[in-house]
């Protein structure tokens, strides 16, 4: 099973149109993050989602992670996600084994690529998951395949 974990403010925007595409017809399920109460790392309350969006990855195989270029980086509900990934960062890390894929989109994101996907490198290497690419543009999306 995939689970796209999507982290823009249009929950049918661009970034889900990519994100679709990579996954080319695959059974999926999406989490919006902008619909989540996610709050910063050390100030979560008993209204927080994170421990349900946890419960679900701990649930698939296969992670797509998507983001659009917000002011040259990732979204602040995607940095949010990263930061609160921290509380979960033992033997109980529902992230372990997954494959793992990233989806940026924008206008022009050649310039905030790669540092996103310097972040996320550094986030697959500490929760033991597969980072298996990263897609910008339609193009990549045709020719990558998630496996799930």
């Amino acid at each position: 099973m995939i689970l796209f974990i999507n982290a823009s403010a249009e929950a049918s925007g661009d970034t889900e149109t990519l994100a679709k595409t990579l996954i080319d017809g695959q059974k999926y399920e999406t989490i919006n993050l902008a619909d989540l109460k996610i709050a910063q790392y050390g100030q979560q309350n008993d209204h927080d989602d994170f421990a349900k969006v946890c419960d679900q990855v701990a649930g698939v195989d296969t992670l797509v992670f998507g983001t659009p270029i917000y002011w040259s980086d990732m979204t602040g509900y995607m940095k949010t996600f990263i930061d609160r990934m921290t509380e979960v960062r033992s033997e109980d890390n529902p992230f372990a084994g997954k494959d793992m894929y990233l989806v940026i989109t924008g206008t022009a994101p050649e310039d905030a690529i790669d540092h996103i996907k310097h972040v996320w490198d550094h986030v697959a290497q500490r929760f033991d998951m597969q980072f298996k690419g990263t897609v910008a543009n339609m193009q990549q999306a045709e020719t990558m395949s998630v496996e799930s």
